[in-house]
């Protein structure tokens, strides 16, 4: 009897391997209520029940232990420091190998702890009925992850390197890509971001 093929289905690539220049230190273990952004992120993307990989670099220690017993996999990127690109890279190359009937990858940031699970159901229901478009969210006046990538993607995100992210494959994929508006992707790149979403967290509780 031949052994059944996996389904084909998204997994998700979690970045969680910058410096955080700009934050000052590393904001994946930020406090947010309570728990680092790193792992509130994470869990909330398991609850899709759908595989989740994380890339880490700088911080990659203790980033790795606030992980640690989570189900999902992680893969360093010893040459984070070179930029996203490089990161991404190593994470596609994991998703590929890991999970070679992979529909799509879905990128996701460490950094946006307010993203909700309604809006990634929202993506992945756009996939089931647009398989081959490429999707991008709209944050305001800014578009970026979590962006979802068609299998046929893959490759061309597995060679990338440098600090320009995915952006060189969505300018030549142009023609595929939809965007979808989501509100609750706010990026904690400073410390006053942080500030901003720990007194809106706080005012939610109350």
């Amino acid at each position: 009897m031949m052994t059944p093929r996996p389904p084909s289905l998204p997994v998700i690539l979690l970045l969680a391997a910058g410096e955080g220049s700009r934050f000052g230190g590393a904001k994946q273990l930020a406090d947010i209520a309570g728990e680092p952004m790193v792992r509130r992120v994470a869990r909330n993307l398991l609850e899709t029940e759908l595989p989740v990989i994380v890339v880490t670099g700088a911080y990659a220690e203790q980033v790795e232990a606030v992980l640690h017993d989570l189900p999902l996999r992680m893969v360093r990127c010893d040459d984070w420091a070179s930029g996203m690109g490089s990161s991404l890279a190593a994470g596609t190359r994991e998703v590929v190998r890991s999970f070679p009937q992979a529909s799509s990858m879905l990128i996701c940031l460490a950094d946006q702890p307010m993203l909700g699970n309604a809006s990634i159901a929202r993506m992945l229901q756009r996939h089931r009925a647009a398989p081959d478009r490429i999707l991008v969210t709209q944050h305001g006046d800014i578009q970026g992850p979590p962006t979802l990538f068609p299998r046929d993607c893959l490759d061309a995100l597995s060679a990338l390197s440098g600090a320009r992210g995915a952006r060189s494959v969505l300018e030549r994929e142009s023609s595929r890509i939809d965007t979808l508006a989501m509100d609750d992707g706010m990026d904690v790149d400073t410390p006053r971001d942080l500030q901003r979403l720990q007194a809106l967290l706080a005012k939610r509780s109350t």
